[in-house]
């Protein structure tokens, strides 16, 4: 008995089974919140390519200036779903409807484009804008715009969180970029304190070039002579 009470052969193995949960949970915790600051910085790159292709797209015009079509505008879109590949920014995830309790899908992103400009006419003592115009990207359709619409945003004095609002230069126009992601654990989830989510992402780069505002018919300045279907909102 007192050489078993003294045999210490299997302590190493007893100390690894009580700490390995903790290690695990470290682990896993440790994994998690890895991911979750690399999808927030991917989505922040994501809105800032968006919005800096959308002011550089258009083709020039013999006036000097250049007008933009819905087909260049799904390129854009095109290209933030590729380059978000890796996060499935394109892909789906699984939900269930609340109100009739049945499983579906629906899409992980929606990215929202929006041409902020100035009011016409322009008072520079009370200076004013508008979305002129709002294009949307990916299959989550659920998301809507945290700034306004078309609809609802005639005659505001910038565009974006309060403290943070924006606006575009004399004469030129601003594209402002949401992207809103539903973010999911990629072990558990709800193991960590990170659980489904959304996170939302914005960003704004002015139009660099003499853009044509007002050429194309419907009054809001996008052509489109291709024939696609626009990516209405």
């Amino acid at each position: 008995m007192l050489r078993l009470k003294r045999n210490q052969s299997g302590l190493a193995m007893v100390e690894f089974a009580v700490s390995l949960p903790f290690f695990a949970a470290l682990t896993i915790g440790g994994v998690e919140i890895a991911n979750y600051t690399s999808v927030v910085m991917q989505l922040s790159q994501i809105s800032l390519h968006t919005a800096d292709n959308a002011a550089r797209l258009g083709t020039a015009t013999p006036n000097g200036s250049k007008s933009i079509s819905e087909a260049q505008i799904k390129d854009v879109f095109e290209g933030a779903m590729r380059e978000g590949a890796r996060i499935a920014l394109g892909g789906t995830h699984s939900y269930v409807d609340p109100a009739t309790d049945v499983p579906t899908r629906r899409g992980n992103a929606r990215i929202i484009l929006s041409s902020f400009e100035e009011v016409v006419p322009f008072n520079a003592t009370d200076p004013r804008y508008r979305i002129r115009w709002q294009r949307c990207g990916g299959g989550a359709t659920f998301y809507t715009s945290n700034y306004g619409t078309k609809a609802t945003t005639t005659s505001v004095t910038g565009i974006g969180p309060a403290g943070r609002q924006v606006s575009p230069p004399s004469g030129g126009s601003l594209m402002f970029v949401e992207v809103q992601y539903h973010f999911r654990p990629m072990i558990v989830n709800g193991f960590t304190l990170l659980t489904d989510h959304s996170i939302s992402q914005i960003a704004s780069t002015v139009v660099r070039d003499r853009r044509d505002l007002t050429g194309a018919p419907g009054g809001e300045g996008i052509y489109n002579l291709e024939g696609v279907e626009p990516a209405t909102c």
